[in-house]
């Protein structure tokens, strides 16, 4: 991919801040690129909760479907894992895996992926608004506030919708503090590195002055393919840490930034 957004002049005037990830150090960062659900936002409970009631909405159809498809899910016997499809998936690619084993009951394909979509409808009106039931994790707000007062760009790219980004953001006062956000309700969607190139022309920044955050293998590999600067796993939502991961947060207070430099041009 050619950068011809990012000219020198621009980038000299970028502020350039230190991010330190308990023992690791990461200088001449302009941004972070945050995952939301399971590391932004308290969601696990919710997705587990929406996975049931879209699994029973099936299952008034077709009685055998509810127990393999919970699995699928990554929600078999009442747990929940945050590695797991409802986590990290996009909601195409639940409705693919739900249409899947409708499949296997005998229907066509496409009648299969329309009684998915149709159940998703109509399960989802329990939640009227996701951002009441997936709020931000304690001392959350305050890293974000403080990212923005050091003049640190903030992004946020999760398999969430975008619109249910905003609402989030909207919903708990943090709009402010982010600069740019993605979701993944259409192409590209995480992994895809497009995403992250995209946030960097937009703001006129390269992804080698990025972290990434989150609580998945799906944001390690967004970090590796888009060659940002690292990858830092979050565990503070219960997901593991991932392995290779630059380094890893048990709590937000744990991540701490501040300005290194600012190499601005000086006036004429």
């Amino acid at each position: 991919m050619v950068w011809t957004a990012f000219v020198e002049s621009e980038l000299s005037r970028t502020l350039m801040v230190t991010v330190r990830c308990r023992d690791i150090t990461f200088e001449n960062i302009t941004a972070i690129l945050w995952d939301k659900d399971g590391t932004l936002a308290d969601s696990h409970q919710f997705l587990r909760q929406l996975a049931e009631a879209r699994s029973q909405t099936l299952a008034h159809q077709f009685p055998n479907i509810r127990v393999p498809l919970m699995a699928a899910f990554g929600c078999a016997d009442g747990q929940y894992d945050p590695a797991g499809l409802m986590a990290v998936g996009t909601r195409y690619e639940n409705e693919i895996a739900a249409a899947t084993y409708i499949a296997a009951q005998g229907k066509p394909w496409a009648e299969a992926v329309s009684l998915a979509q149709l159940a998703f409808v109509e399960s989802d009106r329990s939640f009227t608004r996701k951002a009441d039931f997936t709020p931000p994790f304690p001392e959350i707000p305050l890293l974000l506030r403080k990212g923005q007062q050091q003049g640190l760009q903030q992004v946020v790219l999760s398999g969430d919708t975008t619109d249910n980004i905003a609402d989030f953001l909207s919903r708990y006062n943090l709009h402010q503090a982010v600069d740019s956000w993605a979701g993944s309700e259409a192409p590209p969607v995480k992994p895809d590195p497009q995403m992250v190139w995209t946030a960097c022309e937009q703001l006129d920044i390269l992804p080698d002055n990025c972290l990434v955050i989150g609580d998945s293998e799906v944001d390690h590999q967004l970090a590796s393919r888009s060659g940002c600067r690292g990858f830092i796993s979050v565990t503070w939502g219960g997901s593991p840490a991932i392995s290779g991961a630059d380094a890893v947060l048990e709590q937000p207070q744990q991540c701490q930034i501040g300005i290194l430099n600012s190499n601005l041009e000086k006036e004429a």
